[in-house]
């Protein structure tokens, strides 16, 4: 109940967008993912994997439908995000990462 009241109260929130644009704006270019909500890892645990890496992660949301949780990376620091999120078991649902390219 308390999940579908903040995803509805999250659907007005245009303030994490615009400052989300702004960072990306600032760190081209830039790598954009997609993790599933249910895949039990939120945006503080994601947050925390990568910054152990020294990976900088903004622009934390949930998509409209508040199925997927999206965030940016630097682009040079997108191959390890996605090494990183495929060695924790972290479902990807987009990346910029080529996958032929990454493990050939």
């Amino acid at each position: 109940m308390i999940n579908k009241i903040l995803n509805i109260g999250s659907a007005f929130d245009w303030i994490t967008p615009s400052v989300a644009f702004v960072q990306d704006s600032r760190n081209v270019p830039v790598g954009h993912f997609g993790i599933p909500v249910n895949c039990s890892w939120g945006s503080k645990e994601i947050k925390r994997l990568l910054g152990s890496y020294d990976v900088h992660v903004w622009g934390l949301m949930f998509n409209f439908e508040g199925d997927v949780l999206l965030f940016t990376v630097k682009k040079r620091d997108a191959e390890l995000t996605y090494y990183l999120l495929r060695r924790m078991g972290i479902p990807i649902i987009y990346s910029p990462v080529d996958i032929m390219d990454t493990f050939s």
